[in-house]
């Protein structure tokens, strides 16, 4: 008899863990699989680069399918598959593959940051240089007696400071604006899994 409670409490328990009570917590992530097809391993680089595939130079056309491909599952974490003949499987090209792609994506992600970077000081010298024009412009106003001088300066100043401003302004929030999606798109191409997988995908 004690053998047939303890099935018992066992299939309890398995049936409680099915139970829609018992769903994943929100903190985890939805990963989407983004699949390629290949013929062979050149697939993924340049037909004019000789070198090896340890140095060679990925393809355009894989990269801007890739990205597509990204746009198309843009939220979650992702996985790319790749669908090869399991004749052309080879273990040590597919690591060389998956460290190349990783230090394509690793470069891509330190180039777009230095770009947000090279943007914000621009956008702060902009509004920087805006301030002194609009302050200097105040000084005049202070300390200068004659009208005339105030009033030219005042009309060469003040166009000047404000376009700084604005300009300041809005490399610093466009910059970001513009370059986050490819920064958020090479993070995650950066720390993904890559698989490869014998034969067509079906």
């Amino acid at each position: 008899m004690a053998p047939e409670k303890q099935s018992d409490a066992q299939l309890t328990l398995s049936e409680s863990t099915q139970s829609p009570s018992s769903a994943q917590p929100p903190t985890i992530q939805t990963i989407r699989d983004i699949s390629i097809s290949l013929d062979f391993y050149d697939d993924i680089f340049s037909d004019f680069d000789p070198r090896p595939f340890s140095d060679r130079e990925l393809s355009k056309d894989f990269l801007a399918e890739l990205a597509t491909r990204h746009m198309e599952t843009r939220k979650g974490q992702i996985e790319v598959r790749f669908f090869i003949p399991a004749l052309e499987r080879d273990g040590k090209i597919e690591a060389t593959i998956k460290k190349r792609l990783r230090e394509h994506f690793e470069s891509e992600l330190k180039i777009f940051s230095e770009e947000v970077q090279r943007g914000q000081r621009r956008g702060t010298l902009y509004v920087g240089i805006g301030f002194v024009l609009l302050f200097a412009e105040i000084l005049l106003g202070m300390y200068v007696p004659d009208l005339f001088l105030q009033k030219a300066f005042g009309i060469l100043l003040v166009p000047a400071g404000w376009y700084g401003m604005f300009t300041g302004i809005e490399k610093l929030i466009e910059t970001e604006d513009r370059l986050r999606p490819k920064r958020e798109m090479a993070k995650k191409f950066t720390k993904c899994n890559y698989i490869f997988i014998s034969g067509d995908r079906e």
